[in-house]
């Protein structure tokens, strides 16, 4: 069982950094095709298309909270029905030094608050 939460951990963060890098790619190109197509066409108006910038950002974010709030609810019913030592899971995952400390610390943050609403 520890084993399938690592696996789920390391999946999980996999997935938000793929999420991550595709926000980085499109933001950026956006900007760069936005203003590349604005100094072509000498119309500045092209230069509304830097909106999107945002839109990618608030999907960006909207998918990392529901891949971590999957992650979280899969570790608690690991907890609660199957006896998982979060304590174990989360020194387990330290002791992988390529898992950056940070990212994780904040994941495993979200295990002690309350969800509103649920």
């Amino acid at each position: 069982m520890l084993l399938e939460a690592v696996n789920l951990t390391l999946r999980t963060m996999e997935r938000r950094t793929r999420y991550y890098r595709n926000l980085v790619i499109g933001v950026s190109l956006t900007i760069l095709g936005s203003l590349t197509l604005a100094l072509a066409f000498h119309a500045w108006r092209i230069l509304v298309g830097w909106l999107g910038a945002p839109l990618g950002v608030t999907g960006f974010l909207y998918l990392d909270v529901q891949q971590l709030r999957g992650w979280r609810d899969q570790v608690l019913a690991m907890r609660d029905e199957r006896g998982l030592n979060v304590a174990k899971l989360q020194l387990t995952l330290r002791a992988l030094r390529y898992i950056p400390e940070r990212t994780l610390r904040s994941m495993f943050a979200t295990l002690d608050r309350e969800v509103p609403g649920r």
